[in-house]
């Protein structure tokens, strides 16, 4: 054991350092960290990875736990959220270290992606034990280089996967050998431990095992020896499932009440059958080698291995081409990132590359002397690719990147990059000819492959990280910011928003500040649906806490408010300032935990329609004061512009004729002192754009409110300024036809506000470790609501005795309090924590119970049992094919049919 783990270790680490020196090298030449002071993030990283990493650095070292945070999304889950995206040991680095996050991360991805060279290099020493060791260190750095690597390495815990990825294999390999042995514990400790760092990804490992297994138990495993291989199979999968339950069960709950929810048969039905060619082209591209070593798979068929990992390629060809068929690999949809599951096929098409090196024509004769020629041929193809990557380089550097600004390969870059991409694919398909008809020795192919992955290495790192390359200004900008709330601050609950969108939204909850913004898949739906109807911006699966209202900021518990001096709400006083941002401090707020007379079925729901009912509703139903809200405003003044309301109540506003902007007016007179706003909204989803934005431009007494509104970072409710005893002209231009749920101008009466908010019920919340407590007394039976965001984990109890948690307002949690004196506490805990705890712990139990029974079962029994394993595996791949591969296309088909009829 010893003795094989030195042997792995010998090839691992030259891999793991080769790739981690090579990424150093280049990172030097853009200035990344460590070589440098800038940073490789954006996207995803910029947005979720780098804040997730302080705030829980910020939960750890404020002694909360790791299941509940009070600073994002109005208080939320952390435990999905950690296992999501934080599970691998490296991201504690943060806690040992003064390094930036930001900068971090580059170690973070380096680290990575060599560890995944080493773990490749491991799987092809044991998988071609007769490939030289120079080749296995070329074809391990070449995953760890991979373009999987490259296009996706801003998703941190993908890269776990692809670290994992050779040992799932190398654990498979063991389960199949037909040395009788059948070792499953490999592949179960593997299975726990991907589970563990990326589950959701596990869904497509998953898949692919089942694939995997159901193909060799067809093509490669001997008959006598399949039942015992099936029921080991079933065995160690079923088992991994109940060990890790605890991760899995909780972080699926999770995700199911999220917002991120779509009708997967729609998607189907709707999607391309061909899409996104150019990014999985080239993703594959960075690493050219594959589309060599592709056709060769369909050649020399006899071996069962060969017609297995045919029958696999066939598959991923289809999933490649197919986009329907793709989906399905991403459970049903998918916004961006096409090729989740794209790190499967590369590692297998290198390593048919490791088998094409050891094999040769059987009829080929050895050179008798190296043949000039070939050589010649190889070095000059070699200049042409360092000489068309020069070019491209010098010339078209903005059109390489695109890929790191939009997400997606343009055509412009995809049809640049082709041309040294055929020239590698010839130069490889040219080394391996001259392999196989012995022209070449391995050594000799090696050094000149290595030379070609040099130049595509090079220049794919420019393209998808050196184009990323940045000083990360918004990011330093955000954390001067840390210390802004005053230290003496006592009110747990005393939540910052942004004024505009001067941060990505988890960064303000990363500086240890509550806040009601958050982005991850883990974004609730009734709370991304209560914001929005409360005024404030969201889109996709994130929630900005810009827009709302002095009174829905007052319900909310928001003591404070971020931006620019002059965004800053009347009402608020300046506390701090670093020069471009301010923070300001607000008054006008309902305690973190306030009453109403109205039961918890009335509170339930907050209006449809337009959201200034919403706030009326606020004033109504906690104030007592209807007459806080003013919606009484029209538009005085139309021009080539018709405003019309359709049967479903929505606003219908259409341009006249030709023209291509219209205006309207309103003549507003103030009556006492008002904070106005201007709202043009309809619940979405999750669209990332809608055809609403931009359809108007908004100025007051002449003076310009917003150029563009709304859009996809401001769709709250838009403030127009507070006005006292005085007329107001706003006027909107219009510069396109729009329809809308809720349109117009209403007021609040921010001179009525301060009294009806001192005369409002509640007490003060402390807070610790996911749990709140309040003390209120009462004078009749009333609703207690806490200003936090909704969750089935809350518990209550009022004077020690348990109660009901209601969901009121959409999204806020609350209780029905008797008269008298109450001592409320809201505790919360991981839905299904328990149930997976349980599930684990009996999976032991009956892992336990077979290891001491299996052996004494009788013969009949064991036989019945592995048949069934068998039937079970054959089941489990035809379901696989049918519902990934089948279903898929007929529902397109279908789609397509309704389409043109």
């Amino acid at each position: 054991m010893k003795h094989r783990l030195a042997r792995d270790l010998r090839v691992a680490l030259p891999a793991c350092l080769i790739t981690f020196l090579m990424y150093l090298l280049c990172g030097r030449v853009y200035g990344l960290f460590p070589c440098g002071s800038n940073s490789v993030v954006w996207c995803d990283m910029e947005q979720q990875a780098v804040p997730l990493l302080v705030q829980m650095r910020e939960l750890l070292r404020s002694g909360e736990s790791l299941s509940y945070s009070l600073l994002d999304a109005g208080g939320m889950e952390f435990y999905g959220i950690f296992f999501f995206f934080l599970s691998n040991p490296l991201s504690f680095l943060i806690l040992v270290t003064d390094i930036p996050a930001d900068l971090l991360v580059n170690l973070l991805v380096f680290i990575k992606l060599a560890l995944a060279a080493g773990t490749a290099a491991v799987w092809l020493r044991h998988r071609i034990p007769s490939l030289p060791g120079t080749a296995v260190l070329l074809l391990a750095v070449m995953y760890g280089c991979s373009g999987y690597g490259l296009f996706y390495y801003q998703n941190l815990m993908w890269l776990d996967i692809v670290v994992m990825l050779p040992l799932l294999m190398l654990s498979l390999r063991r389960l199949l050998e037909s040395d009788g042995k059948h070792r499953a514990v490999p592949y179960f400790l593997v299975l726990c431990t991907m589970m563990l760092l990326c589950f959701y990804l596990c869904y497509m490992i998953a898949l692919f095992a089942v694939l995997y297994v159901g193909l060799s138990l067809r093509c490669t495993v001997l008959p006598e020896r399949r039942g015992e291989t099936a029921r080991k199979f079933w065995a160690a999968s079923m088992l991994a499932a109940c060990v890790t339950a605890p991760v899995w069960l909780p972080c699926f709950l999770q995700v199911m009440h999220s917002a991120r929810s779509s009708s997967t048969v729609w998607n189907l039905m709707h999607a391309w059958l061909v899409n996104n060619l150019q990014d999985k082209l080239l993703l594959f591209g960075c690493t050219a080698i594959v589309f060599a070593v592709l056709p060769t798979v369909f050649r020399g068929l006899s071996a069962g291995r060969k017609k297995r990992d045919r029958g696999l390629l066939i598959l991923f060809l289809l999933a490649f081409l197919l986009d329907p068929v793709n989906m399905m690999w991403h459970t049903g949809s998918y916004q961006a990132f096409p090729f989740r599951w794209g790190m499967i096929p590369i590692l297998l098409l290198l390593t048919r590359a490791g088998e094409l090196l050891t094999e040769q024509c059987c009829d080929a004769v050895p050179a008798a002397k190296p043949l000039r020629r070939p050589v010649l041929l190889c070095v000059s193809l070699i200049a042409a690719v360092l000489v068309s990557d020069a070019i491209l380089v010098r010339f078209c550097s903005k059109q390489l990147s695109a890929f790191v600004s939009t997400l997606w390969v343009s055509l412009p870059q995809f049809f640049l990059m082709l041309i040294p991409f055929c020239f590698l694919i010839i130069l490889y398909i040219l080394l391996f000819w001259l392999r196989q008809t012995r022209q070449m020795t391995v050594r000799t192919v090696t050094f000149l492959a290595a030379l070609c992955f040099c130049c595509e290495f090079a220049m794919n790192f420019h393209c998808y990280v050196g184009g990323a390359a940045n000083d990360d200004a918004l990011f330093r900008q955000t954390v001067s910011a840390e210390d802004a709330v005053p230290a003496e601050e006592d009110d747990a609950l005393a939540r910052v928003r942004m004024t505009r969108k001067y941060a990505h939204a988890n960064m303000v909850g990363a500086l240890g500040n509550p806040t009601l913004a958050h982005y991850t898949s883990m974004t609730r739906g009734d709370f991304m649906h209560g914001t929005k109807r409360a005024g404030y911006s969201s889109y996709w699966m994130e929630v900005n806490s810009t827009g709302g209202t002095v009174l829905s900021d007052a319900v909310w518990h928001i003591r404070y408010q971020l931006g620019t001096k002059s965004d800053l709400s009347p009402w608020t006083e300046p506390v701090w300032t670093d020069g471009r941002l301010t923070l300001g401090k607000n008054s006008l707020l309902l305690p973190a935990a306030f009453a109403s007379d109205a039961g918890p079925d009335a509170l339930a729901s907050l209006p449809m329609g337009q959201r200034a009912e919403t706030q009326r509703f606020f004033a109504e139903e906690l104030l007592r004061m209807p007459e806080l809200v003013h919606t009484d405003y029209p538009v005085a003044e139309q021009t080539d512009v018709s405003l019309t309301v359709d049967e479903n109540g929505n606003t219908v506003c259409s341009l006249s004729g030709n023209a291509e902007e219209g205006t309207l007016v309103w003549e507003i007179f103030a009556e006492g002192k008002q904070a106005l706003y201007f709202d043009l909204y309809s619940q979405t989803t999750t669209d990332l754009r809608t055809v609403r934005d931009g359809a108007v431009s908004i100025t007051v007494n002449g003076r310009t409110v917003e150029q563009t509104y709304p859009d996809s970072n401001r769709n709250g409710l838009m403030f127009l300024g507070e006005f006292e005893g005085s007329y107001v002209t706003v006027r909107a231009r219009v510069h396109k036809d729009f329809t809308c749920e809720s349109f117009g101008i209403f007021g609040i009466r921010t001179d009525l506000l301060p009294d009806a908010l001192a005369a409002a019920e509640g007490a003060e919340v402390s807070y610790s470790r996911g749990v709140y407590t309040a003390d209120f007394n009462a004078d009749a039976p009333k609703t207690l609501i806490f200003s936090a965001a909704y969750d089935e984990g809350f518990t209550a109890e009022i004077n020690g005795e348990e109660t009901e948690v209601f969901r009121v307002l959409d999204c806020m949690p609350a209780v029905r309090v008797p008269a008298g004196e109450n001592h409320v506490v809201l505790r919360y805990h991981v839905c299904g924590l328990r149930t997976g705890l349980l599930l684990a712990l009996g999976g032991l139990l009956l892992f336990c119970c077979l290891l001491l029974l299996g052996k004494k079962l009788p013969d009949p029994a064991r036989k019945r049992t592995d048949a069934f394993c068998v039937t079970l595996t054959h089941l489990a791949y035809g379901a696989a094919v049918a519902g990934v591969y089948c279903l898929p296309l007929i529902l397109w088909c279908i789609g397509a049919v309704q389409t043109v009829f």
